[in-house]
């Protein structure tokens, strides 16, 4: 590895945990939220008020809950979720949600106050995390399976002038493909730093110094504070013989981070 410089019967549905939030009409679920993701920079000692509307945008009235959660995401970046002041750098144990359950008539909009704390002298830098999700209450009707709908709210909130960005590529390995497939190719990536980051970057396949592959790492996975993150990449099929396979991978800092590996293809 070397490092480069230059280079439930009730059914509940997430409607936005990825990288793009997605409403909850397009995700065919009826209501939605905004923002669906925030970022905000409050110092220790300050306070920040956010009003999150909610839409329900069907035809029928809708009860809903709102909870607050922290979060954590395993390497192949599915979200755990844990109760408010679980992570050291949450930031909802410092929330307060006003209101925290309501009905929302058919087609309009409830208004959700929530106010973030922060205590005098608290010590962290960098960023701090959590969710607030709404979930509807499930219609139960008699010889019908219920479902509960669920959108959320991602905050962040940076501590002013302590943000860092850092990473780096931890490892990297390949599997033999199988059948009609090529090479599966593993890139983990360490966040280091204190921020969330979004990767960008290819992995490159040479044989005798020619490139035969080139798999761009275009959906722009999240790594987290913290984090790392499992890139898998699916290459072409390849001939007998020996390759050198060279990660390069873009965190938004002021350098790049690369590995390389070499294998034998059968």
């Amino acid at each position: 590895m070397r490092r480069s410089v230059v280079l439930t019967a009730s059914i509940a549905i997430l409607a936005m945990l990825a990288l793009i939030p997605v409403s909850g009409d397009s995700a065919g679920i009826g209501i939605d939220v905004a923002p669906a993701k925030l970022d905000m920079s409050v110092a220790p000692g300050g306070k920040y008020n956010l009003s999150i509307l909610v839409r329900n945008e069907q035809d029928i009235p809708v009860h809903i809950q709102a909870s607050e959660t922290d979060f954590s995401l395993t390497e192949g970046g599915d979200y755990r979720f844990q109760p408010p002041g679980s992570q050291p750098n949450s930031l909802m144990k410092y929330a307060t949600v006003n209101p925290r359950e309501f009905d929302v008539g058919p087609n309009t909009v409830q208004q959700v106050r929530v106010t973030f704390d922060l205590p005098a002298g608290l010590a962290i830098t960098g960023e701090q995390a959590g969710i607030i999700f709404f979930t509807t209450r499930p219609d139960r009707k008699k010889g019908a399976v219920a479902f509960s709908a669920r959108v959320a709210s991602k905050i962040y909130n940076t501590i002013p002038n302590t943000s860092k960005l850092a990473g780096a590529i931890d490892k990297m390995s390949v599997a033999a493909g199988t059948g009609s497939n090529g090479p599966l190719y593993r890139v983990a990536f360490k966040n280091t730093g204190n921020t969330h980051v979004y990767l960008k970057g290819a992995i490159d396949v040479k044989k005798d110094g020619k490139t035969v592959d080139h798999l761009p790492i275009s959906q722009l996975p999240i790594v987290e504070r913290g984090g790392t993150r499992m890139l898998e990449l699916t290459g072409r099929k390849l001939d007998p013989g020996s390759y050198d396979v060279t990660a390069v991978v873009d965190y938004g800092g002021t350098t790049l981070t690369g590995g390389q590996v070499t294998f034998e293809a059968r």
